[in-house]
């Protein structure tokens, strides 16, 4: 199980943009986050073109299905999508792995007991150029 954000757990955080100059200002080889919508899809297409890890928060299961389609290596989703998406994941044999959003340290158990790739803790984001 991924485990991103939690104190026991070295982890490399992800960092939040919003467009490809924020990216330059990242840490090399870091993994970004976005949400997936269609005014993000030019930072899908230049993560791909120069081989940047990147995650995308879903909110629709049709998000699901188009961010392992547009290449990412992570899924974001609340608990409200997650399972589905993991049943998507599960059955269509999806490169990207799906990631729990949570806040509660309580939904580790949950997520490995409905057997969730990971959990990405709010912690374990990080918002800004910083």
């Amino acid at each position: 199980m991924i485990i991103i954000g939690h104190p026991f757990i070295e982890y490399d955080p992800f960092y939040a943009v919003q467009k490809i100059e924020d990216i330059s200002i990242t840490l090399p080889n870091r993994p970004v986050i976005f949400p997936f919508c269609e005014e993000y899809l030019p930072l899908c297409k230049h993560c791909n073109k120069n081989e940047i890890t990147y995650a995308l928060i879903c909110r629709l299961k049709e998000d699901v299905l188009f961010a392992q389609a547009l290449g990412c290596d992570f899924i974001v989703c609340d608990k409200s999508l997650v399972k589905k998406a993991q049943l998507f994941a599960d059955g269509y044999l999806f490169d990207a792995k799906i990631l729990l959003k949570s806040s509660d340290e309580a939904d580790l158990l949950w997520a490995a007991e409905n057997e969730i790739d990971g959990i990405l803790f709010e912690k374990g984001v990080i918002y800004g150029s910083s």
